[in-house]
């Protein structure tokens, strides 16, 4: 928050400081001390984090997304998009950073936080330039924040904030560094080419069968089958655990008491309208203007202010910042379109008017049976699938194989094999009933080794493998082989050939004859074009593209195009720069963002050193708990 604790926020770097007040919130939610009553789901250096301090910073940040998407995103695409691992990574950089600010003794006074609500303009109002406490309440609303947490999170945001600011300079970048990357940009190139292909190249020579005995002989690891494993497979799915199963009335009832408020209730919401005064004068002044007809728009414009600035719309009273000003708001004999105040609140009188109620809900046990049900029977199947890799552990563990701890257990393993590392058999056939991640075990397995329980990719079971053979790799026979040895000694025949061609153009080309003369030998023409580093057409791909802005000024160079060992031959005969197609405008434009961008890296470097020097421990079975289980 570098330019915060300068004064202004003009010209912020983005990933570094708050350009609005709502992403320090969604960048620097603090947690609560509450680490010592059960074992660390998240440690960094000498502080820890339990699974419910993990809990609440994720239920706070999904609430704010789920605001932010208008109530469309779940929970569950919020696990799958990957926010418990980005909540969790911003415990640990916080943690880091604010053990390092303790080490650095950097505290920062009640008035610091002060001066910035007073000159921070996201704040002011627009027609006094003051600090309107109406607008901090609006944040603070739609945040869920009380003043006391806003206060903590800016302290720490801001005390953070010292640690980088020695590193960031917020200026452009070098002229020297601007001018050698804009030139880089802006080069283009002259080029000729030919494309070289068999037919060019002389007749083909067909190979006798010492020729492809010799060959066969000569490349033996290309005709050489892979190692194949057979191994025993048990694999125990989700589903195969349901059959039978019943959710007991009594069960669902207690995980519906246990979640209504949660997950069943929506609490009542009102829209209301409210500023906050000075003095109580000013505000009953209001109320009267009020009881006389005078809408609440007019209130808010003789303070410079819109209506939607200062309306609190579908608010719970939880969200209201101030208690006082919520149990007005929502008491039992106040209605829509009724006024109240004036009140007693943190930031001065307030006045305010319902706009609309909208009623709580409550889904009734009936509504919900389906859903519960089926958590609970997940919850049931998961039991199942345990109790049964529990069994079959027990009977392993008394030297018994994989198929009789199956059997016993009430399984049956399946064999597979000889497969190879890509599902392949011997014959070529694809062996598609085999999970990728069971293969891949079965290759790291020894003959007569079995592995524990492995849970599948898919996340909706686990398997086990047992590997009884192992086939290494051998020579295949030549007679089994012929067709691919013609193939492939023909296929290098012509590379050959083409290659030869290549070099003779090459020779010819050095020796004083133009590209053209060459070509003309061959009845082609080259191809002239003028090219940049992002050109590529079928014949110029992007590799081939850098060869050729990497060579010198008359250089030839060649690579391969397409299947069938054709190339192609460059000359590069011109080199130039388009720099005057970047005005000064956004050549300075481009020199601050390649700025932010050595800024960025620079601290993102401290941050990781930081993080490395306290070291780091994550419980991941702690982590995957609060986010798999159901209830």
């Amino acid at each position: 928050m570098l330019s915060q604790v300068r004064g202004a926020l003009k010209g912020v770097v983005a990933w570094i400081v708050i350009i609005l007040l709502v992403a320090a919130f969604a960048l620097w939610q603090v947690p609560q001390a509450s680490q010592l009553f059960s074992s660390a789901a998240v440690s960094v250096g000498g502080e820890s984090f339990s699974q419910r301090t993990v809990s609440q910073e994720f239920d706070q940040t999904f609430q704010r997304a789920a605001r932010e998407s208008g109530g469309d995103f779940t929970r569950e695409a919020a696990v799958a998009s990957g926010m418990p691992g980005q909540v969790v990574d911003r415990l640990i950089t916080q943690s880091a950073l604010d053990q390092y600010a303790q080490k650095m003794n950097l505290a920062l006074p009640r008035e610091a936080i002060r001066d910035f609500l007073q000159n921070n303009e996201n704040f002011q109002n627009p027609a006094t330039g003051q600090f309107d406490p109406t607008t901090l309440e609006s944040i603070l609303l739609n945040n869920g924040l009380t003043v006391t947490q806003f206060e903590d999170i800016m302290r720490d945001d801001l005390r953070r904030a010292q640690l980088v600011e020695a590193l960031v300079s917020e200026t452009a970048a070098p002229g020297t560094f601007m001018e050698a990357m804009i030139l880089r940009e802006t080069e283009r190139r002259r080029i000729a080419y030919i494309t070289v292909t068999d037919n060019m190249a002389g007749d083909a020579v067909e190979p006798t069968p010492e020729d492809l005995k010799t060959y066969y002989d000569e490349n033996a690891p290309l005709f050489t089958a892979p190692e194949y494993r057979t191994f025993d497979l048990l694999v125990l799915r989700s589903e195969d655990f349901r059959e039978g199963l019943e959710a007991p009335e009594e069960e669902m009832r207690r995980l519906y008491e246990a979640g209504k408020d949660r997950r069943y209730s929506t609490p009542e919401t009102r829209t209301v309208y409210q500023i906050t005064y000075e003095t109580e004068a000013e505000a009953a002044a209001a109320i009267a203007d009020l009881e006389q007809g005078k809408p609440f728009e007019n209130l808010a414009e003789a303070r410079g202010l819109s209506l939607a600035a200062v309306t609190f719309a579908d608010a719970t009273q939880s969200q209201i910042v101030d208690p006082a000003v919520g149990s007005a708001a929502f008491a039992e004999d106040v209605g829509e379109g009724d006024v109240v105040g004036p009140v007693r609140s943190l930031f001065g009188w307030t006045v305010a008017q319902v706009a609309g109620v909208t009623p709580g809900e409550e889904r009734s046990f009936e509504d919900v049976r389906a859903e519960l049900e089926a958590s609970f029977l997940d919850n049931d199947v998961r039991r199942r699938m345990q109790d049964a890799i529990d069994e079959i552990e027990e009977v392993r563990d008394t030297g018994a194989e994989l198929a009789e701890a199956a059997e016993t257990a009430g399984f049956k393993i399946e064999t597979f094999g000889p497969i190879d590392r890509l599902s392949f058999a011997p014959g070529g056939a694809i062996i598609d009933k085999v999970p990728g991640e069971a293969i891949a075990e079965a290759f790291q397995l020894d003959e007569g080794e079995q592995s524990e329980a492995m849970r599948l990719a898919s996340d909706d079971g686990y398997f086990f493998v047992s590997l009884r053979e192992i086939t290494p790799p051998a020579l295949k026979p030549y007679e089994y082989v012929e067709t691919e040895v013609k193939n492939r000694w023909r296929a290098d025949e012509r590379r050959a050939r083409i290659e030869k061609t290549v070099a003779a153009i090459r020779e010819a080309v050095t020796a004083g004859e133009s590209l053209e003369d060459v070509a003309g030998k061959y009845d082609r023409a080259p191809i002239e074009l003028v090219i940049d580093r992002r050109f590529t057409n079928e014949t110029i791909d992007r590799n081939f593209n850098e060869t050729i802005f990497f060579a010198n000024l008359n250089d030839l160079v060649s690579s391969t195009v397409g299947n069938n060992g054709a190339q192609v031959v460059a000359e590069v005969r011109e080199i130039g720069y388009g720099r005057s197609a970047i005005s000064p405008v956004e050549e300075a434009r481009l020199a601050e963002l390649v700025g932010m961008q050595l800024d960025q890296e620079l601290v993102s470097a401290f941050v990781d050193g930081i993080r490395d020097d306290y070291g780091v421990k994550i419980n991941q079975s702690q982590i995957d708990a609060l986010f798999n289980d159901g209830f």
